[in-house]
């Protein structure tokens, strides 16, 4: 199906000229109504509509049978647009038409998915990130074709992990704006927001915020408080219910030599709190240490349930500090830095009844880091029940694994990437959780495959192969993805070139939906892009572009 653009005809009336000083006084008295009319509101129901289509839409070639949000602009890949064209966000829809949603400020480096839960559970809204490392946060309704700009942030903000999330029945959503410094800092804080998702008005917000977890009735969270040195030697465990704070317990490090780093914190079916903290000392054992905190908001009690010295420290910059509880509340896996990077972490298994520890993995489990990774960060499906993520070796040799939340203990799914250098650049679980889809193998424009393993038997296959770049997002009936595909021309001094396709997930057959560049006389001229952030109105995206 061929691409339309959006664009208002051009009309033009011929006057006599006898009727000249009539008309012109006619054209300025209407003038004047529309702007009494229209008022200060004129800018919030303007329509994006281009009087000519832009060279980067007329570039679709197929429209997506799903409406498709994508970001397109000039230039060989994400990253490589010029500051001065950062291009715009377009809704494809499956009649053929492109309306352009949003035109990119100058100088966006960073377009994405806010975090990994950028669809709210219900597959109304949709939240993505615009800016540098400073930028704004948005969030589009179903197919609206508008994003509404919920605030200014930091890209720590859709870092993934719990920086963004929605509440369960998607009546809500939460983020915290993190303060300019965060990322450079010893620990990551800033404002918790809380929004109502039916029309964005807030209704929370607290300080000095680290940590949260989001459920419909209420919120639970960490807040770090300092001392002139600017080091946090308190924590607050607060429980908000929806109209009223109560701080259930406070926390204070060992001795007034050591100070808090990092915390996660989550919420468990009967109402009490788990939380991890990270704890050092600058005297006697300075190396970091890990702190699992039971909290009852009732009593008002904490146990200090476990802790130990960990290789490493937890990085402001990378989300390395995260707890996976199992669906039915019972045990979870929590996080701890493992020494050998930032943004890899071991995994501990703890038992909610006893609070027993026990090792799942001790190192080498890729997180999320501001500058991003070769390979994708975690997952957790959909239903809750399953974790996926990419454990790497110093040698190269890189693996998904698939734990079971359900029973932790189980041994894990693990699949190769392939062989020695060969990456995962993209995975997400399809929308009923029963397969995990990841881009595997070669780099840099080299080849690769789509696979899908299945959760239930561990089985994998190959859907198709290609020279996919990062960037995946599966429709919400899990019939199809789509990624960008390097074309590699025949001549090889001619430049690859970027193709979004469409993948049917069921017989492996490939669309192309945009062509990333003319070949006039055998030569690759007018490079784009079309980076695809999510099939809207109900879909799972992954990866971050810029």
């Amino acid at each position: 199906m061929t691409i339309a653009v959006m664009h208002e005809p051009r009309r033009v009336n011929r006057i006599k000229p006898g009727l000249v000083f009539l008309a012109a006084a006619f054209l300025i008295i209407l003038l004047l109504l529309a702007v009494a009319f229209i008022g200060p509101n004129a800018e919030l129901s303007r329509r994006v509509n281009p009087a000519a289509p832009p060279i980067n839409l007329a570039a679709f070639q197929t429209a997506p049978e799903t409406p498709l949000l994508v970001w397109v602009a000039k230039g060989a890949a994400p990253g490589t647009q010029k500051a001065s064209e950062p291009g715009q966000l377009a809704y494809v829809n499956g009649n053929g038409v492109a309306d352009t949603i949003l035109e990119l400020p100058q100088g966006t480096s960073r377009v994405q998915s806010c975090g990994d839960t950028p669809m709210s559970p219900d597959g109304k809204l949709y939240a993505f990130y615009v800016g540098q490392d400073a930028g704004s946060l948005y969030v589009m309704r179903g197919s609206d074709k508008q994003a509404a700009k919920i605030g200014d942030v930091q890209a720590l903000t859709c870092l993934g992990n719990g920086t963004f999330q929605y509440a369960p029945g998607s009546n809500r959503f939460g983020y915290i704006s993190y303060e300019g410094d965060a990322a450079k800092s010893e620990f990551a804080d800033g404002f918790l927001h809380i929004v109502n998702s039916s029309d964005f008005t807030e209704l929370y917000k607290y300080e000095n915020v680290t940590a949260f977890d989001l459920i419909d009735t209420g919120a639970a969270f960490v807040s770090f408080f300092t001392n002139d040195k600017n080091e946090a030697d308190e924590a607050a465990v607060i429980w908000w219910n929806g109209t009223s704070q109560q701080e259930v317990a406070t926390l204070k490090p060992a001795s007034e030599d050591c100070k808090f780093t990092s915390a996660s914190i989550t919420i468990l079916p009967d109402g009490k709190l788990m939380l991890v903290l990270g704890h050092r000392c600058k005297k006697g054992d300075t190396t970091t240490n890990w702190q699992l905190y039971s909290v009852n908001p009732n009593d008002k009690s904490a146990t200090l349930a476990a802790n130990a010295s960990q290789k490493g420290a937890f990085a402001a910059f990378a989300r390395s500090n995260d707890i996976y509880l199992s669906p039915d509340g019972k045990q979870a896996l929590f996080t701890v830095p493992d020494g050998v990077t930032a943004n890899t972490v071991g995994i501990k298994r703890v038992s909610v009844t006893d609070l027993s520890i026990s090792d799942v993995i001790d190192k080498e489990v890729v997180t999320p880091t501001l500058n991003g990774t070769t390979n994708a960060y975690p997952r957790v499906s959909p239903d809750g029940k399953w974790l996926a993520a990419v454990v790497t070796t110093p040698n190269a040799a890189n693996s998904i694994y698939i734990w079971s939340l359900t029973d932790p203990s189980v041994a894990p799914i693990m699949i190769s990437a392939g062989s020695k250098g060969d990456i995962v650049t993209s995975m997400e679980f399809t929308p009923d959780s029963s397969r995990l889809l990841a881009v595997m193998g070669g780099d840099k424009k080299t080849n690769n495959s789509l696979v899908s393993i299945e959760v239930a038997s561990g089985r994998d296959s190959r859907i198709a192969r290609g020279h996919f770049d990062k960037g995946l997002t599966i429709s919400a009936d899990g019939s199809q993805a789509a990624l960008l595909d390097w074309q590699i021309p025949e001549d090889t001094k001619q430049q690859p070139y970027l193709n979004l396709v469409s993948v049917n997930l069921n017989d492996g057959s490939t669309t192309t939906l945009y062509t990333g560049a003319d070949i006039v006389d055998g030569k690759t001229t007018n490079q784009r892009f079309a980076y695809p952030m999510s099939f809207v109105g109900g879909a799972v995206s992954t990866g971050a572009a810029g």
